[in-house]
């Protein structure tokens, strides 16, 4: 276990710092989210996000998400599949509507105060092409993510840092990963349902023409029902 986490930390450096030439870019991200059961193993989540970028001056994307994921192996593992509209601006200056699925696996183990996480998906965005030609139309994504969490004993919050790789599956031209993202967050318990989740993320553009880095601010209301 040791030898493996210790290659995976040295991938990740050597991607991270393989390109030199960036440029980089900040923004924030409000979002909320909802969790409620469904009887049994089964439970739904809803989520809105609005996101900004341009160094906070541009309204890049609203995001609607609806989900519903299935509990088996004694809470270790959880099956999900989303459906998202998002409403984005484009490359050409203009907002496009762009609708996604995804489907997951989340297996989790805990270790005294320590919970650790490995969720693999596939995500497939659907591009509207009244508003302009893609090359690829749906493009499909696999994305993998690492993540640790960490509560202290009898506090109101939560500590967690992850680590996301994506992969292009489907774009003869540049298939491959094209995008690392790292999020730390802390979340504090408002009540029995409510948290309040603040976080940073950088996504790190890997293996493109024009490389950039994105770093996000947020903060996210979450409910549990």
């Amino acid at each position: 276990m040791k030898r493996l986490s210790l290659i995976v930390l040295m991938l990740l450096t050597v991607v991270a710092f393989a390109q030199s030439e960036r440029t980089t870019d900040f923004g924030g991200i409000v979002s909320a989210e909802a969790e409620a059961g469904l009887g049994g193993p089964w439970g739904m989540s809803v989520e809105e996000e609005l996101r900004f970028d341009h160094n906070f001056s541009q309204f890049d994307r609203w995001l609607n998400s609806v989900g519903v994921d299935y509990i088996c192996l004694h809470n270790r593992m959880n099956i999900g599949l989303t459906a998202d509209y998002v409403r984005r601006h484009n490359d050409r200056g203009y907002y496009e509507n762009r609708g996604r699925l995804g489907l997951q696996v989340t297996y989790t183990e805990e270790f005294r105060r320590f919970k650790f996480q490995v969720r693999s998906k596939a995500m497939t965005t659907f591009f509207d092409e009244r508003t302009g030609e893609h090359r690829v139309n749906p493009r499909l994504y696999w994305r993998n993510r690492l993540k640790v969490t960490f509560q202290p004993m009898n506090s109101r919050f939560k500590y967690a840092l992850s680590t996301e790789l994506f992969w292009l599956t489907n774009d003869p031209k540049k298939s491959g990963l094209d995008n690392l993202r790292t999020v730390l967050s802390v979340d504090y318990r408002l009540s029995r349902r409510y948290y309040l989740s603040t976080f940073a993320r950088m996504d790190r553009d890997l293996w493109v023409i024009e490389p950039v880095d994105r770093f996000y601010i947020g903060i996210m209301l979450k409910a549990k029902y």
